[in-house]
């Protein structure tokens, strides 16, 4: 059985000696905790070497990469050379690679929660490669290693100022001692002596080692967020009786029962191989072991009616909808001559609060959720012909609103989501996720196609593949393309209808090799292949101009039109009583909705993408779900997943006169059997 040796040279009373189970292996692990005692430490060293597999060394200054080379304590560089025979390591290598990488992706997945806050560091000098990833997230450093090592009142603000202090602070340091009174305990009083401890301790962050912890004084922390390297059971213990608000700690438990450090965790992957660890035999173990930040919350937050915020961005679909405003309402019986006046003036003003939807609450977890509905007053026509970093300024300053207004998420809904690069550069900016809600709404429309397929009744099914023709105009577009991927599985024959024909073969390609058996077909033009579809779905931006010649869509063909304006519209629907079409997008959500303001649907009915929005709060996932013009499929399947749990479903489907009665599509149905019978 291999063992490992570990040594704590910081800490005191944590002797253990027991098997755990790393690898798929039993090993040993024996930690001795010596308080600083370096006599001991050097003993303990010189006993097991050549007689266990790795000893891991934790706690001792770490070697420190300036601008003007590596400096190390001389009593660190001492105590790592005594081995001859047994590999000794202390974890920086592990940490240097990991910590940055783990600490960057978590902030940033997260929407930088560090941006512009004031983050503390105990020293910048032990947890170097943490300042520069901070100052890059844009976190407003206050580093107090003068003060921590010299006692020196005054703070660090910037990585340059720390390398400053390092040249300064060497000479010293290869003097100094290992031990714990020579290093600041941060008490509260002493801020009266230390007038820099005063600024530290306003910190919103604070960012240690749990060996820099173990020793100070934890007062100042009480409802602040801590970020820590590692964190044991009898330190999580002692954040949680101090009133720490939460901690992120970059080590999760890797070994089955018992919270590792760091040295222990490198010592472990050194025992399974007889090299020494280079960098990337780090890389394949962080892989191997899946190492993630751990956020752990010890006080919940939660508002006063313990309900969650969402917010969503709208805007009018056309001139008329201008006049929806409460403000412009009465201008109504003008709006022939004042529309297009009104539809460029508006492109100066700025977004702002429209409303709200309350009442929406999980059928699963019980949680409500509440959407603060913002609008901008951009038609279609001017969101897509302005430059977009102008309406980028906009949606982003509606996000920051939302934030102050304690929103959790933003949705970019209709046409905003199609601005530029769709939804990215917004995203970037933004303090809070942003998502297009692409992902319910490529759903819903699967959905509905589904269901009034089923309902007409003309198409075979035969093992769950429906024998007929589907065609989806817009098929490169994000949910055109997510669309087909899934449909190709369930449908004998595809039609991919865009205007650019190399995307179209790239497209063709990709399907193929997920639906070997579909039939593919690909065409710039819909009218040449859409006398034999089946079902259609449109999912443009076209912008309410007509896309394909309705008197050429077989009999009984279901149209499904996502697009906000119609691709297709009423009077073309209206002269084809024996095609049915409907819209797609609009899902209903769980709870007793009520809503302030018109999004031009019924009751608890929405639009897909702001079910999204809404959905990804029930859920807790608040994260930028869905993005750009290319929608995963498996986003798509997960979304799907969570609209079954929390409630979100189908509305009745829709046209454009409102809901569709089963008597509608039993009409349809005949219409559509007569005209078939008469066109023999």
């Amino acid at each position: 059985m291999k063992q490992v040796v570990s040594i704590a040279f910081a800490q005191e009373n944590k002797n253990y000696d027991e098997i755990v189970e790393f690898n798929g292996e039993r090993v040993r692990l024996t930690q001795y905790a010596v308080g600083f005692d370096f006599e001991l430490t050097e003993s303990l060293i010189k006993k097991y070497d050549g007689i266990c597999d790795v000893i891991c060394i934790s706690g001792v200054p770490p070697r420190i990469k300036t601008k003007n080379g590596i400096l190390e304590h001389p009593g660190s560089q001492k105590l790592k050379s005594l081995t001859k025979v047994t590999p000794l390591v202390d974890g920086q290598l592990l940490k240097d690679i990991y910590i940055p990488w783990a600490f960057r992706q978590y902030y940033l997945r997260n929407k930088n929660p560090l941006k512009n806050k004031k983050v503390g560091m105990y020293t910048g000098t032990l947890q170097k490669v943490l300042v520069e990833v901070i100052e890059e997230l844009e976190g407003n450093l206050c580093l107090a290693d003068p003060y921590f090592f010299l006692r020196l009142p005054y703070n660090l603000h910037s990585n340059k100022a720390l390398e400053k202090f390092l040249k300064m602070l060497f000479p010293v340091m290869g003097r100094m001692k290992f031990k714990q009174s020579s290093l600041a305990a941060f008490k509260l009083e002493d801020q009266k002596i230390f007038k820099c401890l005063k600024e530290f301790f306003k910190s919103e962050v604070f960012v240690g080692n749990e060996g820099t912890i173990q020793i100070i004084d934890m007062e100042h922390l009480k409802g602040k967020t801590i970020v820590l390297d590692f964190m044991g059971t009898l330190m999580k213990e002692k954040l949680s009786k101090a009133g720490v608000k939460d901690c992120i700690t970059c080590m999760p438990k890797v070994v089955k029962g018992r919270y590792v450090n760091f040295s222990v965790l490198q010592a472990l992957m050194q025992a399974f191989q007889e090299d020494s660890l280079s960098a990337e035999d780090i890389l394949w173990w962080v892989d191997e072991l899946d190492l993630k930040v751990e956020h752990h919350k010890f006080i919940e937050e939660k508002s006063n009616d313990d309900v969650s915020k969402f917010a969503f961005i709208i805007h009018p679909l056309g001139k008329d909808y201008i006049f929806k405003h409460p403000l412009l309402k009465s201008l109504r019986p003008a709006k022939k001559h004042l529309g297009p006046i009104l539809e460029k003036a508006l492109t100066y003003t700025p977004g702002f609060y429209y409303g709200n939807i309350k009442g929406i609450k999980s059928e699963s977890n019980g949680k409500s959720v509440e959407g603060l509905i913002y609008t901008v007053s951009d038609t279609p026509k001017m969101l897509l012909e302005q430059n977009p970093e102008k309406i980028y300024k906009k949606l982003v300053d509606l996000c920051k609103e939302a934030q102050r207004q304690h929103a959790g998420i933003i949705g970019l809904g209709a046409f905003t989501k199609i601005v530029g690069d769709a939804g990215i550069s917004v995203e970037q900016r933004s303090p809070i996720p942003v998502t297009t809600g692409n992902s319910l709404s490529a759903c819903s429309t699967l959905w509905a196609a589904k269901f009034a397929v089923g309902k007409l009744d003309l198409v075979e099914k035969v093992d769950k593949v429906w024998q007929g023709r589907v065609m989806v105009i817009g098929a490169t577009g994000a949910i055109g393309s997510v669309s087909a991927k899934v449909l190709a599985s369930r449908w004998k024959e595809l039609v991919l209808v865009a205007p650019r024909a190399y995307k179209l073969l790239e497209l063709k390609e990709e399907i193929q090799a997920i639906a070997p058996e579909c039939k593919i077909t690909v065409s710039t033009n819909p009218d040449k292949e859409i006398d034999e579809c089946d079902l259609v779905i449109t999912t443009t931006s076209a912008r309410g101009k007509r896309i394909l010649d309705i008197s050429l869509v077989k009999p009984g063909c279901v149209i499904c039109d996502v697009s906000r304006p119609f691709d297709i519209s009423e009077d073309d629907a209206s002269t084809r009583p024996d095609v049915m079409v409907i819209a797609s997008g609009e899902v209903q959500l769980p709870g007793v909705v009520k809503s302030n303001v018109d999004l031009g649907l019924e009751g608890n009915i929405v639009y897909a993408c702001l079910a999204e929005t809404a959905l990804l709060a029930m859920d807790g996932k608040l994260e930028s779900f869905t993005l750009g013009r290319n929608i995963s499929y498996e986003k798509v399947l997960e979304i799907d997943r969570m609209a079954k749990v929390h409630g979100v479903r189908l509305s009745a489907i829709m046209g454009h006169n409102g809901f569709i009665s089963d008597d509608e599509f039993a009409l349809c149905k005949t219409h559509a059997l007569n005209k078939r019978n008469e066109d023999g």
